[in-house]
């Protein structure tokens, strides 16, 4: 260390002793350190020379020296000051009263500055909650007067969002991240982009081309399903929807294959609309097919109201619960249904006694005992009424649903579509 010191300042002291020589610190060969000299043996011109060095020489070049360095350092501390006044400049601040309702988002888009400089100028953090009657410090210098800035310098530029923008899609045609437009033009982290808005973007668009989609392709030997869709970044499920053949027959050498991916999704999208349509027609018609056929039941059963109740009979005049409920059914719908009621009871959709219609089959455990097992059915007719061939009153009869005997032993309801 102390080594290159000396070497540092006796380089100096022979450039001022003799300054036309060409002097490098290579030159010198030996240095001899005494009590108050230093000998420094110089190679010049294919010679050795001596030169002695006095402490008074080495204190004024060692002075020299600091001052230079001092000099370097003052230049250095006056450029950062000066990077310091401009930023300071930037960040000079208005005052602000938050008010009902505000956020720092909402201040920041009101006074067109950044959200960082705002949290920064007032030493907030992230989690940092604002009150109304605070004061906050705003930037002078907000985004728009850097944008417009920008722009005249030919850095930025202004796009107008077209219909189907996306922020990654503007990103993508300047060659830029989402994350810097949206800090450019201080927008929330989702932003909901509409038709006509201006947003500040760097440079200029690029000409992206498209590569051709090859929309036919003709099976060659070896080929499969599975090695077209990985050829042409397609499923095997669209594969099949574009080529309805391949369903019924298979894959065969030489055949055309339709393999665009765009016509698969756009197919894919019409088929999903038609079935949706089809569903909602469907579930229209079962609602009113189902309501029409229960009203025809009840109508029909209401005929044979008075009817005798004759245990095992099932003919007009004479009917016991079971046999009534299997001829009603029989003829106003069309459906032949068990001739027992516990054979009845596992017949059909289960309904609980909440979504009963008109037209279902309502069942009773009537047993004194209750066993648990269907011994009487009856065919629901609405406002918590039923109709059936009662063995108690010896006749065809409406009866209430909610009489304790009636509410009380209800099993099940079943549909019969």
């Amino acid at each position: 260390m102390f080594k290159k010191l000396y070497l540092i300042l006796i380089s100096s002291a022979l450039l001022i002793s003799s300054p036309n020589s060409n002097l490098k610190g290579s030159n010198i060969k030996k240095i001899i350190s005494k009590k108050n000299k230093i000998i420094v043996i110089i190679r010049e011109n294919g010679k050795d020379k001596k030169i002695t060095l006095n402490a008074k020489e080495l204190e004024t070049i060692s002075s020299r020296n600091s001052k230079k360095k001092n000099k370097k350092t003052a230049q250095k501390i006056a450029q950062k000051s000066a990077k310091k006044a401009k930023n300071s400049k930037s960040l000079v601040a208005k005052v602000y009263k938050i008010k009902y309702g505000d956020t720092l988002f909402s201040i920041a888009r009101k006074f067109k500055v950044s959200l960082n400089d705002l949290k920064n100028l007032n030493k907030l953090g992230s989690n940092t909650l604002i009150h109304p009657g605070d004061i906050l410090k705003i930037p002078v210098e907000g985004y728009a007067q850097k944008a417009k800035e920008a722009v005249e310098k030919n850095n930025k530029t202004v796009y107008t969002v077209q219909r189907g923008d996306t922020l990654y899609s503007i990103a993508r045609l300047y060659n830029m991240k989402p994350d810097t437009i949206r800090e450019m033009n201080n927008l929330k982290k989702y932003p909901k982009l509409k038709p006509g808005m201006e947003l500040n973007v760097l440079g200029k668009p690029l000409q992206i081309k498209l590569r051709k989609q090859v929309k036919k392709y003709a099976v060659r030997k070896g080929d499969t399903l599975y090695s077209i869709s990985k050829k042409f970044n397609i499923t095997t499920a669209q594969l099949k929807l574009l080529n309805p053949k391949l369903r019924i027959r298979g894959l065969r050498r030489g055949d055309i294959l339709k393999v665009s991916k765009l016509e698969a999704i756009k197919l894919a999208k019409i088929l999903k609309r038609r079935r949706s349509r089809l569903a909602g027609a469907l579930a229209r018609y079962q609602r009113a097919y189902s309501s029409g056929s229960g009203n025809r039941v009840v109508q029909y059963a209401k005929r044979w109201l008075g009817s005798r109740y004759v245990w095992g009979a099932s003919r007009p005049g004479a009917f016991d619960c079971s046999g009534f409920t299997q001829y009603v059914m029989k003829h106003a719908k069309g459906r032949m249904i068990p001739r027992v009621s516990r054979r009845q009871a596992y017949y059909g959709m289960y309904v609980s006694r909440r979504n009963l219609r008109p037209g279902d089959l309502i069942f009773f455990d009537t047993s004194h005992s209750r066993r648990g097992y269907v011994n009487h059915v009856g065919i629901y007719i609405g406002n918590n009424k039923f109709i059936h061939a009662s063995s108690a009153k010896h006749r065809v009869t409406i009866t209430s649903l909610n009489k304790p005997f009636y509410s009380a032993r209800f099993m099940w309801g079943r549909r019969i579509n």
